[in-house]
């Protein structure tokens, strides 16, 4: 039998336990979550609600580390799906694209070692269009440059004559190149950056509207017909060094600065990083010019290719980050289009073609621009993340 102590004991016992489990309940039902699980797994939507009461932003955590997938890892994982669970292959790969479990190439710049903590792109001057960034060739994972000097440059002007072919890429590669038509899934921008922080168009103040300072997504791709000219490069005009391969030149040594295998009789494939040629900016001839081809700029931002605007006169640093998919379908000339307009982002950079046009060895690089007297695109970090399936 129960004495009187312990009845009260349980009953009080029971009481805590009732009222703990029924705030728990409370808290559950009650408070909104502030990160709703995304159903579909999916990515959020591409334009977010501007119409909708939203708390003060909190300056988000930027360039966080994360892990990468590397096709290694794609491998071990099909293996254990298809062999230990029996799986037919065809559906493992519908398991691992619907999860977005993807390989992923990241290449980033970060200004925090200079002596401001950034670098600075001033409109209407030389070098109001900067190269800033390229990934390194996607999927070639055999492939690396000899040359930094060339790699941390802009590509020469030269129009892009022969493509290798994705048989000979193959021999950079670690693991087979995927047959998929479309295997690029998505490139993501973070971009920490902001303007001078001034203007005397005060009603623009805060918007993207009549910003003039932004970053756009360029391509490139190796020429097969590549002839290296040392003095063509911005690098190497003026240095001392193409004195150096000249005398090499004279004397019978290696032709090419970059070139690491010169044995004609070698089955190794070896693509120099003088074969980069540029896909976009394009490249056009001026009739009659002595200069040779050049870079084609716009006055204003390319619509296909503007990653993101800086807002217009905050001279604090923000930070954007940016998708594009492959499933992305929005008509440039559409009211979503002009949505995209509004949050700073090129207009036409909503249909999904930059992601499916990518193929293996390409490299995505980002430009930075300013224009007119006074604007400053002032720089701190970019990063580009491409993911592909296997």
């Amino acid at each position: 039998m129960f004495d009187l102590v312990d009845v009260i004991l349980f009953f009080l016992i029971s009481i805590v336990f009732s009222s703990q489990l029924l705030s728990l309940r409370n808290r559950t039902m009650d408070t909104p979550n502030p990160n709703p699980p995304n159903l579909r797994g999916r990515r959020r939507p591409l334009i977010p609600n501007l119409n909708r009461h939203q708390p003060p932003p909190v300056k988000p955590r930027i360039f966080t580390t994360t892990y990468e997938v590397t096709p290694e890892d794609i491998t071990e994982v099909k293996d254990i799906l298809v062999k230990a669970r029996n799986l037919p292959l065809e559906l493992v790969d519908i398991i691992l694209d619907d999860a977005e479990y993807w390989v992923c190439s990241s290449t980033i710049i970060d200004h925090d070692d200079s002596e401001s903590g950034r670098i600075s792109i001033h409109g209407a001057r030389e070098g109001e269009n900067q190269f800033l960034l390229r990934t390194k060739p996607l999927g070639l994972t055999k492939w690396s440059p000899s040359s930094q000097d060339l790699w941390r440059v802009e590509a020469t002007p030269k129009q892009l004559e022969k493509e290798y072919s994705q048989s000979d890429l193959q021999k950079l590669a670690d693991d087979p190149l995927p047959t998929l038509e479309h295997p690029f899934r998505k490139v993501v921008f973070d971009i920490e950056s902001c303007d001078q922080g001034w203007s005397s168009q005060h009603g623009d103040h805060g918007t993207y509207r009549s910003s003039f300072t932004w970053f756009e997504a360029g391509l490139e791709r190796f020429d097969k017909n590549n002839e290296c000219e040392r003095n063509s490069n911005p690098y190497w005009r003026g240095n001392l060094r193409s004195f150096r391969y000249l005398i090499n030149h004279i004397i019978g040594l290696p032709d090419c600065p970059d070139r690491k295998n010169n044995d004609d009789n070698s089955n190794d494939l070896d693509i120099p990083t003088c074969a980069i040629r540029p896909i976009w900016p394009s490249v056009v001839h001026d009739q009659g010019s002595a200069g040779g081809p050049r870079y084609n700029r716009d006055l204003l931002a390319d619509k296909y290719h503007e990653i993101q605007r800086n807002k217009h006169a905050v001279g604090e640093l923000q930070h954007h980050h940016v998708e594009w998919t492959l499933d992305d379908n929005i008509d440039p000339e559409s009211l979503e289009a002009e949505s995209l307009n509004e949050i700073g982002r090129g207009s036409g950079t909503g249909n999904g073609e930059f992601v499916r046009n990518l193929k293996f060895g390409d490299m995505v690089t980002v430009w930075g621009h300013a224009r007119f007297p006074g604007w400053v695109n002032s720089i701190k970090k970019v990063q580009v993340k491409v993911y592909w399936a296997l």
